[in-house]
């Protein structure tokens, strides 16, 4: 698990290209090598690239041009907080609808009872893990094509047995946002979220700060859509956050 250090540089990173050695030396008050150290660790993760002098962040946006795995170590921390503050909106013994995520995965290591809706394939690792002898919550998988990157079961078949069932809340986050709503990066991971979160009485979006500053190729939903949105409490989204509650959304800040 990351130190706070490590995650005030990749947050430094989600707004700049290159962070210098001399520069988080003197931000952090630490030595060159102790510096080098966490630039080294964040490297061998997969979350920047080490270059002379400092540390580069990657290509493409940053962590949504990782693979699943390495997502999930992207602002760790604060996605396990979030997810453990969205457990106030999961309906005891009732049916949630899970879209596949590094932010909504943090859900599967709380949730101990009811049915669990999910095109994810680590939410069913993560309850196989917790419960290897059954017991814990039921579990459906809609089939469909297996999206390695993302986690994700997509597809025809997939959305045909989304449009079937029906949930008390539906848990998503997303690639970003803007003033209209929430947005992704591909048809066919915006076509499941849609389905589950309009077939859901609760819409319950889960977001760490790092998203208000993102975009995406397509909708996935207005804000009209959206019930909840928990994400954290960082002085530069505010505006934000007053703009998200006129259209009638709750924030709930972690």
């Amino acid at each position: 698990m990351r130190n706070r250090r490590e995650e005030e540089i990749l947050k430094y990173l989600e707004t700049h290209e290159f962070f210098s050695t001399e520069q988080a030396m003197k931000h952090f008050g630490a030595s060159a090598a102790t510096i080098r150290r966490a630039f080294v660790r964040l490297a061998k993760s997969n979350l920047a690239r080490r270059v002379h002098g400092g540390l580069n962040r990657l290509p493409q946006g940053g962590s949504d041009a990782l693979p699943f795995v390495m997502r999930g170590r992207w602002l760790e921390n604060e996605k396990t907080r979030l997810a453990a503050r969205a457990m106030e909106f999961v309906p005891k013994g009732g049916a949630v609808f899970i879209h596949g995520g590094s932010t909504t995965l943090g859900l599967a290591h709380h949730i101990k009872s009811g049915t669990i809706i999910t095109d994810s394939i680590n939410v069913c690792g993560v309850l196989m893990q917790r419960f290897p002898s059954g017991g814990g919550p039921d579990v459906i998988l809609p089939g469909g094509t297996l999206d390695l990157k993302s986690d994700a079961l997509v597809g025809p078949r997939a959305e045909a047995a989304l449009r079937e069932y029906r949930a008390d809340a539906a848990f998503f986050s997303s690639r970003g946002m803007d003033e209209e709503g929430v947005l992704d990066t591909t048809d066919t991971q915006v076509a499941t979220a849609r389905l589950m979160i309009r077939n859901a009485a609760l819409r319950v979006m889960i977001a760490d700060h790092s998203k208000f500053r993102k975009f995406g190729l397509t909708r996935m939903v207005s804000w009209e859509q959206v019930n909840v949105l928990v994400t954290s409490d960082h002085a530069e989204n505010r505006p934000w956050f007053e703009m998200i509650k006129k259209h009638g959304v709750k924030v709930v800040l972690a």
